[in-house]
């Protein structure tokens, strides 16, 4: 009796040591999340808590393996510090990261205080455009137009109060009065 008890000690052993030495499955998060339409979202970034984004948009779809959403039908988009509003956002679609920093295909951005125009990145360049909270604008190109004033350049980088710009292979033209024709903007940078 000792001995089937024995045996069968050690076969219980023997399994036991089988079945703890075969890995475990790790469950995979879901790769769709939440899916909203007509969409009236509001971002306040942790990074710049003055700020307050706002979005209207056809479709928001939430992915929570990546920490993303994405905002797509992009019909109003604004940037408002306090209550005034700083600057007005046209994009195709835009990515709101885990940080509440926004990564798009291209942008225009309106500054209504300078009645500036920024055209970020375009359809033809594949580089994303990004705004970082805490930083700013993060562009491979910017056509910029407002009164009395075009500039274009690469590699643009500017915080939201376009205070400290920095344009690469740029150039800027500015007029004292009236209007640039678009046949008057001579540059090579592109």
């Amino acid at each position: 009796m000792v001995r089937y008890a024995l045996v069968v000690l050690v076969l219980i052993g023997v399994a036991s040591y089988y079945f703890a030495r075969l890995p475990v499955p790790t469950p995979t998060p879901p790769s769709t999340g939440v899916t909203l339409e007509e969409v009236d979202l509001t971002l306040f970034p942790s990074a710049d808590p003055e700020a307050r984004w706002t979005f209207h948009a056809a479709r928001v779809e939430h992915n929570p393996a990546r920490r993303e959403s994405t905002v797509y039908g992009l019909e109003a988009g604004a940037r408002y510090v306090g209550e005034e509003l700083d600057l007005t956002l046209h994009a195709p679609e835009v990515v709101i990261d885990r940080n509440d920093n926004l990564r798009l295909p291209y942008a225009t951005v309106v500054i209504p205080r300078y009645e500036w125009e920024i055209q970020l990145g375009s359809p033809e360049i594949r580089t994303p455009v990004y705004i970082r909270q805490n930083e700013g604008f993060v562009a491979p190109t910017m056509r910029l137009k407002g009164p009395g004033i075009r500039m274009i350049g690469r590699n643009f980088r500017s915080d939201f109060a376009l205070e400290e710009m920095t344009v690469e292979n740029g150039c800027d033209q500015a007029k004292l009065e009236g209007d640039f024709e678009e046949s008057e903007v001579e540059c090579d940078a592109f």
